[in-house]
């Protein structure tokens, strides 16, 4: 067996379409050592993916995906081996997903002002169990032949600057990485070759930033390389993922087609208070 892991990706337990036991199953069938589960705002799929990976002899890492904003920019701040009762985490992710159904909302009505109609209850019907996110509304738009796929929604409708976009509440980064290692967890900036603000990751080292994403499917091999470096330069441990986001979801990769070693996974529990 390998020693490889992915380490991003998600279930429907936020906007993913695998649930968090397919998820492990599939990261079986990919012929991976581990998966780290980091949906976005929620910790309610890592239970049942966890009891799945002992089934299934898969470590299964615990994580999440905050989402936040800095200077107009979306940041995400992953977060690995934290406490999950964590009561100031929990409150963080009830508080954002009641957000998220304002945003819903506001987008909803947008689209309706663009002669575009969707239900609510289509979208929360899609979302399931999960934290709501565009991707739920995008599917709708998908069905409903308003969008060819993934990136035509977001291009046409939802992406910065598309007629229908609504700005996320907003939480800083540096906030998000601080109540994570209030949690005793490990935070990890993702894909900051997204977010194209590069001493964004020195700024937030002292609110205590451990790591950064440096491979990732929207990662060229020049960013990769550039950000690996910066890793050594900074001390931070260098990270990995598919962003998997399950069946239909052109606009990330497949599960495992970005993986890291065990050896960084075990360097995420050194610096992690729970071990």
């Amino acid at each position: 067996m390998s020693d490889l892991y992915d380490l991003h990706a998600h279930t429907t337990a936020s906007d993913g379409t695998f649930s968090p036991g397919q998820l492990v199953r599939y990261a079986k069938e990919r012929g991976l050592y581990g998966v780290a589960v980091t949906d976005h705002d929620s910790t309610d799929g890592i239970a049942e993916a966890m009891e799945e990976g002992q089934r299934m002899q898969i470590d299964v890492v615990p994580g999440v995906e905050i989402n936040t904003e800095y200077e107009g920019k979306e940041v995400h701040v992953l977060g690995y081996y934290f406490d999950r009762h964590s009561k100031s985490l929990q409150e963080l992710f009830s508080k954002l997903r009641t957000e998220r159904i304002t945003r819903m909302n506001r987008i909803v009505e947008k689209l309706d002002e663009l002669g575009i109609v969707i239900d609510r209850n289509e979208i929360i019907k899609e979302a399931g169990e999960g934290a709501i996110g565009r991707p739920h509304i995008a599917r709708v738009l998908i069905k409903k032949g308003y969008a060819l796929d993934m990136r035509d929604a977001f291009y046409r409708y939802l992406g910065l600057g598309a007629p229908a976009y609504v700005e996320r509440f907003k939480l800083a980064p540096a906030d998000a990485i601080r109540m994570i290692r209030e949690a005793k967890g490990v935070p990890v900036l993702a894909h900051p070759g997204l977010v194209g603000k590069d001493a964004l990751i020195k700024e937030l080292m002292p609110a205590g930033l451990l790591g950064i994403e440096t491979a990732h499917p929207d990662h060229p091999a020049e960013a990769r390389a550039r950000y690996a470096k910066l890793a050594r330069e900074l001390g931070l441990i260098a990270t990995g993922g598919s962003d998997f986001h399950g069946s239909g979801a052109e606009h990330r990769g497949d599960l495992g087609s970005v993986t890291v070693t065990k050896y960084v996974v075990d360097a995420l529990k050194e610096k992690s208070g729970l071990f």
